[in-house]
């Protein structure tokens, strides 16, 4: 449950405050004081403070100075009795991220600490790369395949540089995801993250968030606006879907870029600020120059350094990985119990051309385990249209020559691939085992005896299903055989390493037990020296 720090001198300002967050399911903590607050601050961690401007003992902008020195990242809300506060305008441009006026609208103060929670969780969550199985994580970018190498090395590239970012890829294939790790490898971390989808915003509104507006600037323009490149200041400002901004604001964002100065709408203060732009669009930005359609000067500003992101599609190998990531965030969401996908299901998604990508993917695995009434995924649970598009996808001659494995194979060696007989082995390794745990109902011991072979033997992260990946502490032979980035050779070493421990050093066991000959075992324990 989100805490929220509330710090106000008025009881009664305080007590309303405190009753409409708490109904919105926020556990709440109150002061009536800067020095209590700020005890409160490092005592309690909230993610949100929500501060009077004027305090007994001080004002709320020395209470935000202190909270920057403590955690540049916590989002701070200001109330005030005045709307036309001179301190609470300074209080914004400090790095406060709105201000309220009483009498306090209760409406307007959730949606205003909703946002920033989500703020909150952008700039202090971590994100995970290079993911192959981790723990049911929103916050991670899962892959493995080459595409998403180059993804992780570019990052690694160009987070700690000060340039400007263009993330490019169609929509669905986790572009803030990427904005958001070049944020926390960077040297703004202590700094704001913020995000704009300057796609989901009426042009006129979107000139007022990205540069604030002063108080009368246009209709319903009640009161100074500060924008987000104020906001961020020191930080990093997320732009998605910056080709569908208009001509107007490409203008206004250049200059930015170029001057690091600006207006407010309305306005004729001309404004510093120093802020990272890390822009994304899935639009062919080339083709709009060229049309007139994007400014030429504002796309090579832009463009800085880019990352292609790969569709889903062009991830070979990643399916899996994804499929089982998501599957264990909706069991987490959903609590669910879901343990595998079976391989009827596994074959649909591989079928499947996935146009949305992984947003799409995430959205048909968390369907699937809701209807999932058992500890299996199977294809039935899956929503028709992709069960239909799949099937449409598949020919008849594909049904009745193993079509699945045949097209594989020649996607593999178009693509040239140097390791084909690894991904075939993979593959029907894993089409087994999850067929094999469908029958069992997930039962893995059993699933392992129909299967008559040791999981530490398969040559393919399949075996990760049979094993209990569980670190039990005292039962050495329990831990996980199997980790992320293991070799087939590091894989086999452990094995024997194992076995010839259960068996107390016999080497002939610790054979039996693997099914290899004694020689073998004599050969491996040599090469491996394991003596």
């Amino acid at each position: 449950m989100p805490r929220i720090l509330v710090v106000d001198d008025e009881p009664a300002d305080l007590n309303l405050i405190a009753r409409s967050l708490e109904k919105a399911d926020h556990e709440v903590v109150t002061a009536e004081s800067a020095k209590a607050g700020l005890k409160l601050l490092q005592s309690k961690s909230p993610a949100v403070a929500v501060l009077d401007v004027m305090l007994p003992d001080g004002n709320g902008l020395d209470v935000l100075k202190r909270i920057r020195e403590l955690d540049e990242r916590i989002p701070v809300i200001f109330v005030t009795a005045s709307g036309d506060s001179a301190t609470a305008i300074e209080a914004m441009k400090t790095g406060a991220l709105d201000y309220l006026v009483k009498p306090i609208d209760v409406v307007e103060l959730r949606k205003v600490v909703q946002r920033a929670l989500e703020i909150h969780a952008l700039t202090d969550k971590p994100i995970a790369m290079n993911v192959e199985r981790a723990a049911a994580d929103a916050h991670s970018i899962i892959g493995r395949c080459h595409a998403m190498q180059e993804v992780y090395k570019s990052i690694g590239i160009v987070a700690g540089q000060n340039v400007t970012v263009l993330i490019r890829g169609e929509s669905g294939t986790g572009k803030e995801l990427v904005a958001r790790a070049l944020y926390q490898h960077s040297n703004r971390v202590q700094g704001p993250f913020l995000a704009v989808n300057c796609a989901a915003i009426p042009e006129a509104l979107l000139e007022s968030e990205l540069f604030g507006h002063e108080r009368g600037a246009f209709t319903g323009a009640d009161r100074k606006r500060i924008g987000k490149f104020e906001q961020c200041d020191g930080g990093t400002l997320f732009l998605d879907e910056i080709g569908d901004m208009s001509p107007v604001l490409q203008s206004k964002l250049l200059r930015v870029l170029q001057e690091k100065t600006f207006e407010r709408v309305g306005g004729n203060e001309t404004i510093k600020t120093s802020v990272r732009v890390i822009a994304a669009t899935n639009r062919n930005l080339e083709k709009m120059v060229s049309e007139g359609q994007f400014r030429g000067d504002l796309y090579y500003r832009l463009n800085g350094f880019t990352i292609h992101l790969p569709a889903l599609r062009e991830r070979s190998g990643d399916l899996e990985l994804l499929v089982d990531h998501f599957r264990a965030l909706a069991n987490q969401d959903l609590d669910k119990e879901v343990r595998t996908v079976a391989a009827d299901a596994m074959e649909v998604l591989r079928t499947y051309h996935w146009p949305g990508n992984i947003r799409e993917l995430q959205n048909v695995i968390r369907q699937g385990v809701l209807k999932t009434t058992g500890p299996v995924l199977m294809a039935d649970f899956l929503p028709d249209s992709i069960r239909h598009k799949a099937d449409e996808a598949v020919s008849p001659a594909a049904h009745v020559s193993n079509g699945s494995l045949d097209r594989l194979i020649e996607e593999r060696l178009d693509g040239h691939s140097s390791q084909l007989y690894d991904d075939i082995i993979s593959y029907a390794e894993e089409r087994l085992v999850s067929r094999v745990l469908s029958r069992t109902n997930g039962d893995k011991t059993e699933a392992s005896r129909l299967l008559g072979i040791n999981p530490a033997l398969m040559r393919s992260s399949a075996a990760l299903q049979l094993l209990d990946l569980n670190h039990l502490d005292g039962d050495a032979h329990l831990t996980p055989l199997i980790r992320p980035g293991m070799t087939m050779e590091e894989i086999e070493k452990e094995a024997i390493r194992r076995a010839l421990e259960q068996s107390n050093g016999s080497r002939k066991d610790a054979a039996e037990t693997l099914g290899i000959s004694v020689r073998t075992m004599q050969r491996k324990v040599k090469d491996y020296e394991l003596e």
